[in-house]
């Protein structure tokens, strides 16, 4: 099988988990309640439509926003590193993506689908917010997921978590089965090379930070990776202001 063949064929596995991962959550959003809490609390916290206004205003030369330091989280796990803006490449230091959504659709003729979804399901309106930093000689990338609709995030990341965590289409669909709550942050298996937290948000909506290396590292930094990289998302998740 030649390598176009077998990268079209990882990424189809990658859509049909992160479909069934979104048909998990929704199934599991009605027995979760609302991600809200109180007016006080919520003066704290991020909100979707924060996230998707930021995201909007940020340029080539923007800093990462809401209030997220590398350093010091890198400083708090004990992987204290040296810290610049973007990874080397050219990329800038934090960028926007707005997605509008899809409604639900057929299955692609002649794909599997998973077991009681009888269609791929909708994709509520979502922000990806991308920071990249270089710790030392490593890249490090921070990925905000922000949407609307209550208990989703993880589930609309999947796909960036899989290319992130080097994971098959059944490791994707274990990881949004035990996907972390809100105030709770998983590590990827196998080299634990990305977490996920969840935080808690204003107003109705979800949010995840997913925070790794990168998807094309040439060089690991191994202090990166598994609990240490559980304790650096931990760090940054504690940073987040509107």
């Amino acid at each position: 099988m030649t390598a176009d063949r077998t990268a079209a064929k990882h990424r189809r596995l990658l859509v049909l988990a992160g479909a069934a991962g979104m048909a998990f959550a929704a199934s599991a959003c009605s027995s979760s309640g609302s991600s809200g809490g109180s007016a006080a609390a919520d003066g704290d916290r991020l909100s979707y439509d924060r996230v998707t206004s930021t995201a909007k205003q940020l340029t080539a030369t923007s800093a990462c926003p809401f209030g997220l330091d590398l350093a010091a989280a890198l400083k708090a796990a004990g992987a204290e590193r040296t810290v610049t803006p973007a990874a080397s490449g050219g990329d800038p230091a934090a960028k926007g993506t707005l997605d509008p959504g899809k409604p639900a659709q057929a299955w692609p003729s002649g794909q599997p689908k998973p077991s009681g979804v009888a269609s791929v399901p909708a994709v509520p309106p979502n922000t990806f917010v991308v920071c990249t930093f270089t710790a030392s000689d490593a890249p490090v990338e921070i990925d905000l997921v922000a949407t609307g609709a209550d208990g989703v995030a993880v589930n609309l990341a999947l796909p960036r978590i899989a290319s992130l965590g080097n994971l098959g289409a059944d490791e994707v669909i274990a990881f949004s089965k035990d996907a972390p709550g809100i105030g709770q942050t998983r590590v990827t298996p196998g080299r634990g090379s990305a977490a996920v937290a969840r935080v808690a948000v204003a107003g109705k909506g979800d949010l995840a930070l997913v925070v790794s290396q990168g998807s094309t590292v040439a060089k690991a930094d191994p202090a990166l990776a598994g609990e240490s990289l559980k304790k650096i998302t931990e760090a940054l998740a504690t940073q987040l202001r509107p």
